[in-house]
């Protein structure tokens, strides 16, 4: 069983897109993916692809290509960087190990998040109360730690599902080392959702 993922690939400045079969990580943890007939004329090993999938997108590069696959490296933890030398990673955690946060005194479960932010569902009559601005406190509860995580966030958007679900979307303020944690759960977030792939 796999799952569908985007890719983009940029010549001069032409991007080329193209979805594909998403086949999980390998065994030494890069990313193989079915090749279609735009990976195989235009993937030219060495140079960068972007692969898009659930919530994010991973800047990455072609490492090798066989009849039928292509072979992406996974991006390398840098904790000065974001991942994939990209701007924010943003993931779902897991059900079975959610990530929480205290809002101003509020528990709520996360519905995604990044090292710059994250939402979390919202009822209809909490919007009152948060729409209000300005810096909160918040305290995050990453499965990956014993210790909380405190910093401050502050609503940038709400926004209404197709499912009917409001999302409050926050943007959040860290120290360099709480971000760091942030960073190392949501590599190896990506990871785990990755090797779920079969």
């Amino acid at each position: 069983m796999s799952s569908r993922g985007e890719i983009f690939l940029f010549k001069n400045d032409i991007v080329l897109y193209t979805v594909t079969d998403i086949l999980g990580l390998t065994e030494n943890e890069k990313i193989k993916v079915v090749g279609t007939p735009l990976l195989k004329k235009f993937g030219v090993e060495g140079e960068k692809a972007y692969l898009k999938y659930s919530t994010f997108i991973l800047h990455t590069r072609i490492l090798g290509k066989t009849e039928d696959y292509i072979i992406l490296d996974f991006p390398t933890l840098n904790p000065e960087k974001p991942l994939g030398d990209r701007k924010s990673v943003r993931v779902t955690p897991s059900s079975e190990n959610p990530v929480k946060v205290i809002i101003d005194g509020k528990e709520k479960i996360v519905n995604d998040i990044s090292e710059v932010g994250f939402s979390v569902i919202c009822s209809i009559e909490e919007i009152n109360d948060v729409i209000k601005g300005g810096f909160l406190n918040v305290d995050i509860s990453l499965p990956t730690y014993e210790d909380l995580i405190k910093g401050q966030a502050q609503l940038v958007n709400i926004r209404e599902t197709k499912n009917g679900d409001i999302l409050c979307g926050y943007e959040l303020f860290l120290k360099d080392e709480d971000t760091v944690k942030v960073r190392f759960y949501i590599y190896e977030r990506v990871k785990e959702i990755l090797k779920s792939i079969k």
